[in-house]
């Protein structure tokens, strides 16, 4: 009693046995390849384009375990036209796979929908290319594999199909095994479809350092761009889910090797900032940090300012400014270690593992010793609220020692190691979204 609680929208009953049994969902949410989607809301984006009468959308399983969602309208509105439509409007992983035309809707005799009556998709020529040589049908087979669906076009994006930093890495070690290639993991965020690939394969292009310091995550936007600060593995790969629902460009920072000499989160920054201010003169910069990433974002903010610098946002993911040595490894980066050490299956990514290993640990003797100065302006915080009822009081009460200006608290249902997660910034992300577009419309 008096506990939070989550409304998980699954509806279930309780079997004579004692047992649940799910029976489905309370409501019209679904997952389609770990993003969560409320099918209202893309069928409102669809009925709100021009020339649509009405328009319903479902989740079709035609192939097992190849869900997708499918528009269906009436009217005069082109379907593939609809559907690039959407794609302007919503993000990438809530436009369907495929618009359908129809005369009219089909209704039962109660005057209902008959979602049972709706015509398949035909996926061809609406978001699926087949791939067209030998090379682009090894990589769509190997892309499938380790996504675990059916198949996969020439022009979808890994990441957008439900890829993440440690399947990435198990995706590029299949593909060095099976084509005698050499492509680092980092190839994909720039090329993250078979597509792309292929023609990086074509051109023996290889990326001979695994990990760069600054490393473009999200391009082709428009606005001041996000840079995102590695967490303890010194990678910012996991930032990469922010694309689907931010407008501007998002620039990942990376420890590499030349940061092994740094002895605190100072000497760390100063590092990070001549090589944003080479990448990126002149500013502004909006900063953004993930649990110990956010620690470092916070330094690194005031680095930038000793530059005179100006930074537009700074925000923070659930972090905390200070651990000592009377506190225990904070159970998250423990979790990551050992996430880490777990992943190293993939043949040929053993070194590399091992290496973002050993930057957790002089992450960690870092953070036990660090003692944060003051960013002269305000912080925004999303504070994983989960489990903890008063998360955010302790983050603005911890933060505010360090922070001039305001701290503008947002919660998320979520635990911490789950920030990064589909699901998570599929809550947060339009929040960002506009907290980034405010602060630009100020610059």
């Amino acid at each position: 009693p008096g506990s939070r609680m989550y409304r998980t929208g699954d509806l279930v009953c309780w079997g004579t046995d004692g047992q649940l049994a799910y029976l489905g969902r309370a409501d019209e949410q679904v997952k389609i390849r770990g993003y969560r989607i409320e099918l209202g809301e893309v069928q409102a984006a669809l009925a709100a384009l021009d020339d649509v009468d009405q328009a319903v959308v479902i989740a079709r399983e035609d192939r097992p375990g190849d869900k997708r969602l499918v528009g269906y309208i009436t009217g005069t509105a082109d379907p593939g036209e609809a559907r690039t439509a959407l794609a302007g409007r919503l993000p990438v992983y809530m436009v369907p796979a495929a618009v359908v035309g129809l005369d009219a809707l089909p209704l039962t005799p109660n005057g209902k929908l008959d979602t049972r009556a709706l015509p398949a998709a035909e996926y061809t020529g609406s978001g699926y290319r087949a791939p067209s040589n030998a090379t682009e049908e090894t990589l769509a087979a190997t892309f499938a594999r380790v996504l675990g669906v059916e198949r996969v076009g020439v022009d979808e994006s890994f990441f957008d199909l439900g890829g993440d930093s440690i399947s990435a890495m198990r995706l590029i070690a299949a593909i060095n095994a099976g084509l005698g290639a050499d492509l680092a993991v980092r190839t994909l965020f720039d090329a993250p479809t078979v597509g792309g690939l292929g023609r990086r394969l074509r051109t023996d292009a290889t990326d001979a350092e695994e990990v760069v310091p600054v490393q473009t995550l999200k391009q082709g936007a428009d606005g001041v761009p996000l840079f995102c600060v590695h967490p303890a593995g010194g990678v910012s790969w996991p930032y990469q889910v922010l694309g689907n629902h931010l407008d501007c460009p998002i620039v990942g920072i990376q420890e590499t090797g030349q940061c092994a000499d740094a002895e605190s989160v100072c000497d760390l920054v100063k590092f990070h900032a001549d090589r944003i201010q080479e990448a990126y003169p002149g500013g502004p910069y909006n900063l953004l940090g993930w649990s110990y990433g956010g620690v470092v974002a916070h330094e690194l903010a005031i680095e930038l300012q000793r530059r005179r610098c100006v930074i537009g946002r700074l925000i923070l993911l659930d972090a905390q400014p200070r651990i000592d040595d009377s506190v225990a490894l904070p159970e998250h980066i423990a979790a990551e270690e050992q996430t880490l050490a777990e992943a190293s299956s993939p043949p040929g990514m053993e070194r590399f593992l091992d290496a973002l290993v050993r930057n957790v640990r002089r992450n960690i003797a870092r953070y036990r010793v660090h003692r944060p100065g003051v960013f002269d302006g305000d912080m925004t915080i999303f504070s994983a609220v989960r489990d903890q009822s008063d998360r955010s009081s302790y983050l603005v009460q911890n933060w505010r020692p360090y922070v001039s200006g305001d701290i503008v608290i947002r919660e998320v249902d979520c635990a911490h190691d789950e920030m990064l997660t589909t699901e998570a910034v599929g809550v947060f992300g339009e929040e960002l979204n506009h907290v980034l577009t405010l602060v630009e419309r100020r610059l």
